[in-house]
């Protein structure tokens, strides 16, 4: 499933409007931080004491609740401890240094190799097979995932070595394999993911629903299960949202690891790569998803030694943004150009060109660090090595309990010991939980909005379900459709630019019979053009559309949009039945056509707005501006009944006040795949302004499907 995206998107972490007044309360919250604590030259400090540390969230004290040291081997004058076993030191007051054995304390290690080219392959290939010669110890386990066009998992988390091995040899060959039989469970997913991004959850939380450990040992069902779980997030995530393959698949790797205890490792091989806004804020959330769980990661510029620089990629996102632009004035469909704007894209994503900045950035983030610009890593992961080994664990309570969306600094430091290097997280957004989806800042305010009573009613938009047709599984193949007219939102000039630019936040719910959120469409934009450009950009409307699959059953459409330029806010509610499969042919509902989008990428199967010519992109505005030589354009779907002998047949009607103004029955196109995408085209140009009935109907036999849509000449 992906988004479909009308005009330019691009994600901004501005502050949600009305943000200061959004209070959702979490309860009692306990945060846990990893902290690494290096010496001057570059060792593990040990011994330090929960009194040495202190706390800050938001620059405010917080006060430690628990506290103790883990590391691998023992303590001074300590008996060695039992095989399978970490040795943890803690206090149980100020005055009394007790120290403990810590069996079957699991360390989960994750090994990513993400789009690496031949000499990065090679280098990632050294660099892990060394490594895990090196690291093996206690209770340590190890996984093999590579990030290419798709999310794979070579290797589930084990300790055998030689498995290990044989996968980092595969992750790192010459050619990429197809998705094997794991990824047939893709098709399965419903959108069950658990949890929201944000607050942590207490220390003793994560061991209670994640896999456990018997004996020192991983069970495989559980190991099974725990990367399959990954491979059905990242695929429901990038059918979610716009795109970008690695950020989703870390953060498929992350949410699964969040339900485990001990300590857990990312080392990420990566050659680096821009950040498109349109993704900057989801990548801002799974820095935040991995310090709520805990997970450190540790990037790898697989590049090895450098000398070009990155930053020359900003010329060159800029020159595309160029040819996009030209290009959308030569598009297809008419209308103006300026309406289909998206070279602000490339213009922001521009500033963020530095490949090797994303990396530094989520290592960093999360406590970890980069490994760049030299052609042996070995050393490099030898250190890290001990690092993974020797560690402390801080628990603190939150001072600030409650959901406001707003991200969270989480510092430490070290009381009496200004030489000692600290590595930690950086914190955390503190987001509402919502059970099967994830929870983005900026839609904080706009859950808010949608639980006023009564409802704001300051922006006009619209949002509706499309359905399309019956799958074999019995659900209902829809799209979820928000469409905002530009003309009512308020612009302002940026004087850095000389643009005129708007920020709009959407969110839109589809919610079943008894509440639960079974899909959630959202985005957080801004749009800007020149002023000579601008009046005809403010004809265009901002449409998103989200692919869902929902069982029969009443649902309810629950919307809000955020002018956050003009500081307007609107939002409402609806009703859709998704009806039962019936025999005989069927139709889909019908829409008016904004224009067909050529496809940048692969067309996704799943989406039922792809044909042929590319992506459909339909309006719910029903209102129709009259010229000479208008055209009606409707798009909908036919779907005949294979198991009838008798050909389809399409009857279109347009009618006024029951009666029929013009009927055709156009000839059919050969059924693909058991569906007919079909555009209706009727002039209009001469007809009177009012209300009018756009009518479809499929004859096929004895049996007709029907479906009619209401529409205006102005």
């Amino acid at each position: 499933m992906r988004w479909i995206v009308s005009l330019a998107l691009i994600a901004v972490c501005a502050t949600p409007l009305a943000a200061q007044d959004v209070v959702l309360h979490s309860g009692t919250s306990e945060i846990l931080v990893d902290v690494v604590v290096h010496d001057k030259h570059g060792r593990p400090v040990h011994g330090l004491l929960q009194s040495d540390f202190q706390v800050f969230e938001d620059q405010a004290t917080q006060t430690v609740t628990s506290w103790r040291e883990m590391r691998g081997g023992v303590s001074p004058g300590q008996a060695e401890p039992a095989s399978g076993e970490i040795f943890v030191q803690a206090n149980k007051s100020e005055s009394e240094n007790s120290s403990v054995h810590l069996s079957r304390q699991v360390r989960l290690v994750s090994l990513v190799f993400d789009k690496l080219g031949d000499d990065a392959r090679k280098l990632a290939r050294t660099g892990a097979l060394d490594f895990l010669k090196r690291d093996a110890g206690p209770n340590a386990y190890y996984a093999v995932f590579y990030v290419d066009r798709y999310f794979k998992v070579i290797q589930t988390y084990t300790n055998d070595m030689d498995l290990l091995r044989a996968a980092v040899a595969r992750a790192t060959g010459g050619t990429r394999s197809a998705p094997n039989s794991e990824e047939g469970g893709l098709e399965r997913i419903a959108q069950q993911t658990a949890g929201a991004v944000g607050t942590a959850e207490s220390l003793g939380s994560g061991a209670q629903g994640g896999p456990t450990v018997n004996g020192g040992a991983l069970a495989d069902e559980q190991a099974s299960t725990f990367t399959d779980n990954m491979i059905q997030l990242s695929d429901q995530l990038n059918r979610t949202d716009l795109g970008q393959v690695s950020i989703f698949s870390l953060w498929a790797i992350v949410k699964q690891l969040e339900r485990m205890p001990g300590r857990k490792s990312m080392l990420y091989f990566s050659e680096g790569y821009t950040m498109p806004n349109g993704l900057w804020m989801q990548f801002a959330s799974l820095i935040s998803a991995a310090n709520r769980a805990n997970v450190t990661v540790y990037a790898i510029d697989a590049r090895g030694l450098n000398s070009s620089s990155d930053t020359n990629l900003a010329q060159q996102v800029l020159s595309k943004g160029l040819a996009m632009s030209s290009h959308m004035t030569r598009a297809r469909g008419g209308g103006s150009a300026v309406g289909d704007f998206r070279a602000g894209d490339y213009e922001l994503d521009s500033l963020r060109a530095n490949g090797q900045m994303v990396l530094r950035e989520i290592a960093e983030s999360t406590g970890g660090e980069l490994i760049a610009n030299v052609n042996d890593i070995r050393p490099q992961l030898q250190h890290l090595s001990e690092d993974f080994n020797s560690w402390y664990e801080l628990t603190y309570k939150t001072t600030n309990p409650d959901y406001d969306g707003r991200f969270r600094a989480i510092g430490v430091k070290l009381a009496g010991h200004p030489d000692y290097k600290l590595q930690a997280r950086s914190g955390y957004f503190a987001l509402p939980p919502m059970e099967g989806q994830f929870v983005f800042p900026y839609e904080v305010p706009l859950l808010r909005a949608l639980s006023q009573q009564p409802l704001p009613r300051n922006l006009e938009f619209s949002a509706g379900v499309i359905p399309f047709r019956h799958l074999s599984n019995g659900m209902l193949q829809s799209s979820l459709v928000f469409d905002l007219p530009l003309k009512p939102v308020e612009f302002a000039r940026d004087e850095k630019s000389g643009k005129y630019i708007t920020h709009i936040s959407v969110l839109s719910l589809i919610k079943d019979e008894h509440g639960g959120v079974v899909a959630k469409l959202s985005r957080d934009v801004s749009l800007g053009e020149a002023k000579e450009q601008l009046n005809d950009f403010r004809q265009g409307r901002f449409i998103v559309t989200l692919p869902v699959d929902l069982a029969p059953g009443r649902y309810t459409v629950e919307s809000v949009a955020a002018d956050q330029s003009g500081g307007r806010l609107g939002a409402r509610r609806s009703s859709f039945f998704a009806q039962a499969h019936r025999t005989g042919p069927e139709m889909s509902g019908l829409s008016l056509l904004r224009r067909v989008e050529d496809s940048a990428n692969e067309p996704d199967v799943r989406d039922p707005l792809q044909i042929a010519a590319g992506r459909v992109v339909p309006t719910l505005s029903s209102r129709v501006p009259l010229g000479k030589n208008t055209l009606l354009s409707v798009f909908f779907k036919l779907y005949p009944d294979a198991s009838l002998e008798a050909q389809p047949r399409l009857v279109v009607d347009l009618m006024r006040e029951g009666k029929v103004v013009s009927r055709s029955r156009p000839d059919l196109p050969a059924s693909k795949d058991g569906e007919i995408p079909y555009l209706a085209n009727l002039p209009v140009g001469t007809l009177q302004p009012g209300q009018y009935e756009f009518r479809a109907t499929l004859l096929q036999g004895a049996s007709a499907a029907q479906k009619t849509i209401a529409v205006t000449l102005e």
